[in-house]
């Protein structure tokens, strides 16, 4: 009977020891950062006093990190290389919260909006231009949204589309995408993740994908080699190359060229995948 009691009370102290084992182990787990997001959507006028004048639409979406604590500086690293990916102007961002670098960037917008054009608008009124007859190109467009996901080997995609219509002969969409580290915040270039000496072999995969995208889009099957890309007006400037826009994805490295990279504006962009099967003797193991 005592051995009964011992035995029992070894198991029920064992079982209870586990639990406080487990809520210690859920209570120091390591945070994870929170992805969030911040809009910015305005209207200015070009010139603020008069009510009739040519405006200017800005519309931003950005998303970041929110780091799990006061000490996590990789989320504060990551979020330095979001401000560089969205903006060229990131002199002293570095320093400023998402709040900030937001507002900066949309005030950065209407500066240079106004600067660039209120003195033509000027002019066309002291000429006696009419307010209906005031070139539409005085109204400008920029709208900014960005995407951020968990790809491939805990590896941050981040990407970023800026549509913007300023005047010209027609409105223009670039992407700029990144990949970064999520254990160390540092950026994957090119180096980072190819190996040496393998464009040419990561072009041709390139290719085959492209063929059938542009097969696809044009409606047709008869597009089979570079030379029948270049009689539909592709390839024209040089020949396929490996970008710096790319997506360690979850199923395959997603290629991208923005319109004119390989291909006229008419045809748009190409997100081009490779899935992981076939390059995956390219890539640098970790």
């Amino acid at each position: 009977m005592n051995r009964r009691i011992i035995l029992l009370t070894a198991t029920v102290l064992a079982v209870t020891g586990c639990f406080f084992m487990q809520g210690c182990i859920q209570q120091h787990a390591p945070a994870f950062p929170e992805i969030a997001s911040i809009q910015a959507d305005t209207t200015v006028l070009l010139k603020p006093e008069v009510e009739t004048s040519p405006d200017c639409r800005i519309s931003i979406d950005f998303m970041y990190l929110k780091p799990a604590s006061p000490t996590d500086s990789v989320s504060e690293a990551v979020n330095r290389i979001f401000y560089e990916t969205v903006s060229e102007k990131t002199a002293g961002a570095g320093s400023l919260t998402p709040e900030a670098f937001v507002n900066s960037m949309k005030e950065g917008y209407i500066d240079g909006y106004r600067k660039n054009l209120q003195k033509f608008y000027d002019a066309d009124l002291h000429n006696g231009v009419k307010q209906e007859d005031i070139p539409a190109w005085y109204n400008n467009e920029y709208e900014i949204t960005s995407t951020l996901e968990m790809g491939r080997d805990s590896v941050w995609n981040y990407q970023v589309s800026i549509f913007e219509d300023t005047g010209g002969a027609h409105p223009n969409t670039r992407g700029k995408w990144v990949n970064i580290d999520a254990a160390t915040g540092k950026l994957l270039t090119r180096k980072d993740v190819f190996l040496p000496n393998t464009d040419q072999a990561i072009c041709e995969m390139i290719l085959k994908q492209l063929l059938n995208e542009a097969n696809k889009r044009l409606e047709t099957d008869t597009i089979s080699s570079i030379e029948g890309l270049r009689s539909v007006g592709a390839l024209l400037e040089g020949d396929l190359f490996v970008p710096d826009n790319f997506k360690l994805g979850k199923d395959g490295v997603t290629f991208l060229y923005n319109r004119y990279d390989i291909a006229p504006y008419t045809m748009g962009d190409f997100q081009l995948i490779v899935p992981y099967a076939e390059i995956e003797n390219c890539l640098l193991k970790k």
